[in-house]
């Protein structure tokens, strides 16, 4: 299964059309990315363009657009700030030296998404062995769909797919909070529903010496001993548990609880 996008300077040609996917402009002599949702289906992925660097998720790479050098040079540097395989833009007879420009650069063929232009007519992804060019994540195949002049593009299906988030470990904590003790030495603590499912556990720190003993309420009594030194301590949360009373038996001072997934 592939997905459809479409893109046009002229936005009153996508009227009547279903799509995946649409493409705009955000800079240049035809700025459409900020009104193009107004003209697609709800639910459409819009997929931004710049043509000088600017700030968008794809680069595009061709005649009288930013050279490829500098494009090359952008999509590096929204590698580095994290941004999620910033795509390219160019005809399918330039991606390879792209991809070279870009290896110079230290950004590989798999951080970055290629959207190559080979207008043969036909619905297709570039690939070696489909048309001779470099593998392709999408490829804009023709400019004249529907006899409308609109450019339109095959992508793959897994085309703004992100990755799935990495397992959390022990050490990816939810909302980390400071114990508030109500009355004495003793403070109540609640679990949110999504961390009692006996998969996660609960983590003690602080700075000073001290002796928790804490009540799950029907799920059993623990003890943990802190020290600067220690770092942080803690049990396993027991499934159904959505709350515990901290008694500090001793030493005094703040408590920082941390929420994270077992391993």
């Amino acid at each position: 299964m592939t997905l459809v996008m479409y893109d046009t300077i002229s936005l009153d040609e996508l009227a009547g059309l279903t799509m995946d996917a649409a493409a705009g402009y955000v800079d240049g002599a035809w700025p459409t990315f900020p009104v193009l949702g107004d003209y697609v289906p709800p639910g459409t992925i819009l997929l931004s363009i710049t043509v000088f660097g600017g700030k968008a998720d794809c680069v595009d790479q061709e005649p009288g657009n930013i050279e490829p050098a500098p494009a090359a040079t952008w999509l590096a540097e929204q590698v580095a700030a994290g941004e999620w395989k910033p795509a390219l833009y160019t005809s399918a007879g330039n991606v390879q030296h792209m991809l070279d420009l870009c290896a110079s650069r230290g950004v590989s063929r798999g951080q970055i998404r290629v959207w190559s232009a080979h207008y043969t007519g036909a619905p297709h992804i570039c690939a070696p062995q489909v048309c001779g060019y470099p593998q392709a994540d999408g490829t804009q195949w023709t400019s004249t769909a529907h006899g409308r002049n609109l450019d339109q593009s095959e992508l793959a299906d897994n085309f703004f797919q992100r990755a799935p988030a990495p397992t959390p470990t022990e050490d990816d904590v939810a909302a980390p909070f400071y114990l508030e003790w109500d009355t004495g030495d003793d403070a109540v603590v609640s679990v949110p529903n999504d961390y009692a499912d006996g998969g996660h556990r609960i983590g003690f720190v602080a700075k000073t010496a001290m002796s928790l003993r804490i009540d799950t309420l029907g799920h059993g009594t623990q003890t943990v001993s802190l020290s600067n030194a220690q770092g942080r301590q803690g049990f396993k949360i027991a499934q159904g548990c959505t709350a515990m009373i901290v008694h500090r038996d001793s030493g005094s001072g703040p408590v920082c609880v941390s929420i994270g997934a077992s391993n």
